[in-house]
């Protein structure tokens, strides 16, 4: 018995784990949707509706923080292709549209999570706790 509530906690872990580790959104999409971004980023001026749609279109498009991840990835390798890019403008988009974004884009940005390190030393954690336990 104590065997089985060992595997069952263990897969529940290994569950929880990787249940994090699979982005929905495409850098294509993402892309897509923030390209109308470019001109403001580029040049300055106003913001246009298209491209708060497109912020807003991003947000709603977070599945989990790989999602976040892989957005974060997309926009910084994106933005660096972009000649003149004011990476200030930039960061300043989603407030201008009323909205937030979870990071901030820079050339230096470290697009990984801690929050996924964590997930995964809890679940660690969990393991050794339950071995541990069933050890005596």
């Amino acid at each position: 018995m104590a065997k089985l509530a060992l595997v069952a906690t263990i897969m529940a872990c290994m569950v929880i784990v990787g249940s994090h580790g699979q982005a929905t959104l495409s850098c294509d999409q993402v892309t897509v949707w923030l390209l109308p971004c470019v001109s403001y980023a580029v040049l300055g001026g106003n913001v246009s509706q298209l491209c708060c749609q497109g912020i807003y279109s991003l947000n709603k498009g977070y599945k989990n923080g790989d999602d976040r991840r892989s957005a974060c990835q997309c926009i910084k390798d994106r933005a660096a292709l972009i000649p003149g890019i004011d990476y200030k403008r930039v960061n300043q988009i989603a407030g201008l549209c009323g909205t937030k974004c979870p990071y901030k884009v820079y050339p230096t940005t470290n697009c990984s999570n801690k929050q996924q390190q964590r997930v995964l030393i809890i679940g660690l954690i969990g393991i050794r706790i339950v071995a541990f336990a069933y050890e005596y």
